[in-house]
This record gives C-alpha cells, sequence and structure tokens, in this order.
C-alpha cells in the first residue's frame, strides 16, 4: 500500500480567528477565506483528508512549517500527529484529536517566542512499513502573529482592555501643529485591510532582518523605524518639507496609512511624500497589523539634538555674530520643532535591567542616524524620564527631543486618549508628559537630565555649561568666564523651525 496522499488540507480560518483575536483581519471574513491569520503561542485547530483511510498501526503524518527559504532550528518547526502529544509554550506540537476514516482532527500549538511572518506548511506521510514518502504543499497563506494577550509573550498588556485600543483600533488622531493652534487630525491606520499584512512581509523582507530575529520586538520595532523611511534601503516613504511636492503626494494630503503601503506594495518603490506624523500613522498600522500595540505621540515643541550634548546650542563669535552652524558637527546644527511625532510600542524588555519595559519610544522620522542607520528606538520612557542613557536604544536622542536643557521643550506630549473619539474636538486628548519627563523645573527633572550629562561622552564635555544653567534656573549665577560663554552660549529661542519634522 503507498503512503497516504494528502487531498484537502484546512485551517479554519474564521473559527480560529476569534480566540485568536484576529477576526478584524478582511482577509478571514472572506465568503470561503484561505488565508489563515493566528497569534503565537496559542493554539489553533486544523483538519487533513486524505485519498484513503488512515491505519493508525502503520499511517505516520508530520507536518513542517517553516517560514523563510533557508529554514533553521528558529525558522522550521517539524511534528508528527500523535495523539499522546504534550503543548509546550516554548515547542512546536501537534496532537490528534479525532479520526474519521479517512479524515483527521488535529491541534498545533506554537512557541510563545516564534518568529512571526507568513508560515508555509509541507505535509509528509510515510508508513512504518516502508521508506516511501508523499510530499503536499499547502499553498494558501498561514499568518503567525505576536501575542500581546498571552502574559508569556514578550509584547503582553497586563490591562487587556488597552488591546482594543493598542492593537485592535483601527482609526486615531495625530496632534499637529504649534502648541497654541495645534488639533488633532483624524488617521485611518486601517491595520486590517487585505494588503497590510503583505505590505508588512514585503517591507520586513526589504529591510532584511533576519527571519530568525523576526520574533523579537525589540529588533523588529528598531528595523521598522528604519524601513519606514526610505533613506537607507528603499523604504516606504519619502520625506520631504521644502513645500515642492508636484512629482508626489504632498504629506498633508494623506489621511491614513492603507493607500500608501498599497502604493509601495504594488509599486515596489518608495512613495513620496511623507512628514513625521505620516511615518507615524504607517508605523502604527504596520505595528498593530503585527500584534505590537503602539500608539502615535505628539510632542510640542520639540527638540533635535543633532551632537549629543542634551543641549539645543547657539554658537558666537567673539565679536557676537551667531554661527549658522555647529562647528563640533558640520553635518549638522541643534534645532527647535514646533511639534513632532513619533510612536510609542509596548513590550518587555529582557535584554534589559528590570523597571524598563513597558512603552518605549520609537521614531521613524530621518533625523540623525543610529548604528550607521536611519532608525531610532525602541527607547524605554522609564530610562528617558530618569536620564538613564546607557540602555538601548537611543535614549539620549529621545532625552534631549522631550527635555534638552532649554525651559521650554517638551511643553506637551499628546497621544489619543483610549476608547475615546472625538471627531469634532479634543476631548480624546491625553497628556502624556509625565510618562516622559518629570515636572518642568524640578529637582527630579534636573536630576534626570544631569544623569543624562553624567553618562555621556559629548555631554560631559559642556558639563560646566550644564551646570551653569542649572545653577541660573535655581537663581544663582554663572561663573564661567566671558570667553566661554560666547562659546557656549545657548538662545533662549533655539532654531525656531515651522512646522514638523
Amino acid at each position: 500500500m503507498e503512503p497516504l496522499q494528502v487531498d484537502v488540507v484546512h485551517f479554519y480560518p474564521k473559527e480560529n480567528a476569534e480566540p485568536h483575536n484576529t477576526l478584524k483581519f478582511e482577509a478571514v471574513n472572506d465568503e470561503n477565506p484561505t488565508t489563515t491569520i493566528v497569534r503565537r503561542g496559542q493554539p489553533f485547530n486544523g483538519v487533513v483528508r486524505f485519498t484513503r483511510p488512515y491505519d493508525d498501526n502503520d499511517d505516520i503524518v508530520q507536518l513542517v512549517f517553516t517560514l523563510g527559504d533557508k529554514p533553521s532550528m528558529d525558522t522550521q518547526g517539524s511534528m508528527y500527529l500523535k495523539y499522546d502529544s504534550v503543548p509546550d509554550i516554548h515547542s512546536w506540537s501537534a496532537k490528534l484529536l479525532d479520526v474519521q476514516e479517512n479524515t483527521l482532527s488535529f491541534v498545533v500549538s506554537t512557541p510563545v517566542t516564534l518568529p512571526v511572518g507568513c508560515w508555509t506548511l509541507r505535509v509528509v506521510t510515510r508508513q512504518k512499513s516502508s521508506p516511501a514518502r508523499q510530499i503536499y504543499d499547502f499553498e494558501q497563506d498561514i499568518y503567525i502573529l505576536f501575542n500581546p494577550w498571552n502574559p508569556d509573550d514578550q509584547t503582553y498588556m497586563e490591562d487587556k482592555s488597552l488591546l482594543q485600543e493598542y492593537v485592535e483600533n483601527d482609526v486615531g488622531k495625530v496632534w499637529v501643529g504649534p502648541i497654541k493652534t495645534t488639533r488633532g487630525k483624524p488617521w485611518f491606520y486601517g491595520q486590517f485591510d487585505a494588503v497590510v499584512l503583505p505590505a508588512c512581509m514585503f517591507m520586513l523582507d526589504r529591510a532584511d532582518i533576519p527571519f530568525h530575529q523576526r520574533g523579537d520586538p525589540v529588533k523588529m520595532t528598531r528595523t521598522i523605524s528604519r524601513i519606514v523611511n526610505s533613506n537607507d534601503d528603499a523604504g516606504v516613504l519619502v520625506g520631504r518639507w521644502d513645500g515642492e511636492y508636484e512629482d508626489g503626494t504632498a504629506p498633508s494630503e494623506w489621511t491614513g496609512s492603507v493607500e500608501i503601503l498599497a502604493q509601495y506594495l504594488e509599486t515596489q518603490q518608495e512613495v513620496p511624500y511623507g512628514q513625521c506624523w505620516v511615518f507615524a500613522g504607517v508605523v502604527t498600522t504596520v505595528c498593530r497589523a503585527l500584534g505590537i500595540p503602539s500608539r502615535v505621540v505628539s510632542n510640542l515643541v520639540s527638540a533635535h539634538d543633532a551632537n549629543s550634548s542634551l543641549t539645543v546650542d547657539k554658537y558666537y563669535t567673539e565679536t557676537m555674530e551667531e554661527l549658522e552652524f555647529d562647528p563640533n558637527n558640520p553635518q549638522g546644527a541643534d534645532s527647535i520643532w514646533n511639534y513632532h511625532v513619533w510612536n510609542d510600542v509596548w513590550m518587555a524588555r529582557p535584554d534589559l535591567p528590570p523597571g524598563y519595559g513597558g512603552w518605549q519610544a520609537i521614531d521613524a522620522t530621518p533625523q540623525e542616524t543610529s548604528s550607521g542607520m536611519y532608525q531610532c528606538g525602541p527607547a524605554p520612557l522609564e530610562a528617558i524620564k530618569q536620564g538613564v542613557i546607557g540602555v538601548g536604544h537611543d535614549v539620549e536622542f529621545m532625552l534631549a527631543s522631550v527635555n534638552a536643557d532649554l525651559m521650554r521643550i517638551g511643553r506637551m506630549i499628546l497621544t489619543k486618549k483610549p476608547f475615546v473619539f472625538d471627531p469634532l474636538g479634543d476631548e480624546d486628548r491625553q497628556d502624556i508628559i509625565g510618562e516622559y519627563k518629570h515636572r518642568e523645573g524640578s529637582a527630579s527633572e534636573r536630576m534626570a537630565l544631569m544623569n543624562g550629562v553624567r553618562y555621556s561622552e559629548r555631554a560631559k564635555s559642556s558639563e560646566s555649561h550644564h551646570q551653569c544653567l542649572l545653577q541660573r534656573r535655581q537663581g544663582g549665577h554663572c561663573q564661567k568666564s566671558r570667553r566661554e560663554n560666547l562659546r557656549w552660549t545657548k538662545s533662549t529661542r533655539g532654531d525656531q523651525r515651522s512646522g514638523a519634522s
């Protein structure tokens, strides 16, 4: 007798979607859905039908799940269908539930650290009495995503009600404009649109992040912050700020992410044009689609510290003529934006000492390179707040953005309030400044900034300048020489730019 030959494999896309919190994805709501979307570390059901009855004494059925074209221990799960299979959150398993002549029902369990992406399935059958094999390749998509509902997942959010906002809500707001006239701009994230997950897979492939790293939300969000801008690797959006948008779409004309991602996937070319709120909107779409809790954050009066001094510096000659450049950093000068928009993403940080899990800042707007590429974060908000810049990634840059040593940096830090949407007003506005910094001018806030200075080589070189500013804020006097003051004077206005970065 020949090995079993597969007739049909089916994974009940809609039935599995409900317990996996993926029922909102359009792909599983087709009349006859062929795409399966589940979350890692959680069992899902399937069935396989063969062309002849299954013989429990002789037939062997093996399921082989693979991610990418070069399978490794981390990107391949191989298991035999058995009645006595025991699920384990750290490994693959497939438990045989029922046999009805030629039809086998089973449940698959995946590791809670599994790389996320579009997995393929091969069914291999053979008999104990013969080495001959039959191979069947399942041609439908099986997406396995992060699972923030699972306490063992690194993206787990203990207050599960908030996942309705930060993973499942496909409509939100981005606050744009100067502090006196800032307004909430509605944004359609559309993470459940049929085009989004394929676009995410294309993005990750274009970013060339190894498949075995795609289960780590730290590496994934850092990669997302890089690939949403086009500066390094033909990413999604081209940034432009000069007002010349005739050969593309003006940033202000975008109202959501789906059209951008669809154009990127279809053309496989960078999409013109974006600015900070557009980058942030696309980042939230990608993160929520993959299962990483995310929110858009608007910082009103935002510093760009180009030289890692944790200050916004202006330089003068000895005759008090202002220099238009930073003599220590010819590539760019410090500046202040009326507002700047980035993202927070939620995860545990087992790579860091305890206390740095939770919200992490990432920024997809290309401003400064980090490890040689235009990427930023994830930087723990707790580290930013306390000025602990020795933890990864880019805490120093984010600390300066919200608390550079100038009195009016980071006046408000806004995001959408969970479970509220006010299309005509600002009742859905939430100021989260307390999560980023201590009260302006307080001893804790000063200490946090001085902590940053203490651990920053560039900032330490101007530490006497920081001490001078600290004395001034506390009503004291600076004892620096006039010559030193001329070189290190800070403008109380900085380089005020209009618009967003």
